[in-house]
């Protein structure tokens, strides 16, 4: 279950970093949040192959890992003091598709369906 719980963790001390005004430490955190994002993704891709979850759970880990890289990427271009608007944004909205992830692996999953003799 910690695996679950990285991205978001790693996402939400990047946001709090923003808004101290420390842009170098919430893109260093970005950038360690990728590799747990798609670590992430895959084991809801996993979940998806053994019938676990719906197509849902890996669409919206790979949607928020695709607006992590985003807002990585935006910030890597910009000045020192100046974030865009939409790479913080975009953080937020990862945050809220984590929270639709993360409630998504708590809810019974489908049975898988058994093999007949």
């Amino acid at each position: 279950m910690s695996r679950r719980l990285l991205p978001p963790v790693l996402v939400v001390a990047a946001l709090l970093s923003d808004s101290s005004s420390v842009h170098g430490l919430a893109l260093a955190l970005l950038l360690l949040a990728i590799p747990a994002a798609f670590v992430l993704a895959l084991d809801c891709y996993g979940d998806l192959l053994e019938s676990r979850c719906s197509i849902i759970r890996p669409a919206l880990a790979g949607l928020s890992l695709f607006f992590l890289v985003l807002s990585a990427a935006l910030r890597s271009s910009a000045a020192i003091d100046a974030v865009p608007k939409f790479a913080v944004s975009s953080l937020v909205l990862v945050l809220l598709l984590y929270t639709v992830v993360l409630i998504g692996a708590f809810l019974p999953g489908r049975r898988p369906v058994p093999e007949s003799a």
